[in-house]
């Protein structure tokens, strides 16, 4: 298995076209699992109910959570 730092020299040797190509399809995976992920949790309908209801409460500014940050420094 390849390591990040294997990963991103072999990246940065590719030319310019490669590497505009190689990100597209990697942008486009990314979304793609996103979706499926999103469709996922939906589909249930308790899980759809919770999710909207979590979205609705960050919108609102309500049942936030705020980690200590000092762990973060």
């Amino acid at each position: 298995m390849s390591t990040l730092a294997e990963i991103e020299s072999a990246v940065t040797q590719l030319p310019r076209p490669e590497k505009a190509e190689l990100l597209r399809f990697v942008a486009a995976q990314l979304r793609e699992t996103a979706e499926d992920e999103t469709d996922y949790l939906l589909s249930s309908p308790a899980n759809r109910e919770h999710l909207l209801r979590v979205i609705e409460d960050i919108g609102a500014g309500r049942n936030l959570v705020e980690p200590d940050q000092t762990m973060f420094r």
